[in-house]
């Protein structure tokens, strides 16, 4: 048992260089995800003259530079929290980072990727 916790604790020590180099690149990206798109998932599709949205499953971010809404509706920003209820963002830090690490776990990636 001794031989066994004195190889799990030698095992800590470059493990947890490891875990920094870890942390180190998800702040680097989180970063540049707050720099490149900051606000911009909060803005959706609505029905013209209305604050009426399509249904669940067609609801996506919209905007000037990126997907455009079909004919006989107009992206507005008007409350809508944003993709997964708010929590996949890059409105602030610690969101930014738990956005990046769904995305490096490779856990959900693609319904980022596709909205």
């Amino acid at each position: 048992l001794q031989i066994v916790l004195n190889s799990i604790l030698r095992a800590m020590l470059p493990l947890l260089h490891i875990a920094l180099l870890v942390l180190f690149v998800i702040t680097i990206y989180a970063i540049i995800g707050l720099e490149l798109f900051c606000g911009k998932m909060h803005m959706t599709c609505y029905y013209n003259g209305t604050s009426l949205m399509p249904r669940l499953d067609e609801i996506r971010p919209c905007g000037e530079k990126g997907r455009k809404c079909p004919e006989g509706q107009e992206c507005k920003d008007i409350g809508w929290e944003g993709p997964w209820f708010g929590i996949i963002n890059f409105d602030n830090f610690g969101l930014a980072m738990l956005t990046v690490f769904q995305c490096i776990t490779m856990e959900g990636w693609t319904s980022i990727l596709y909205r």
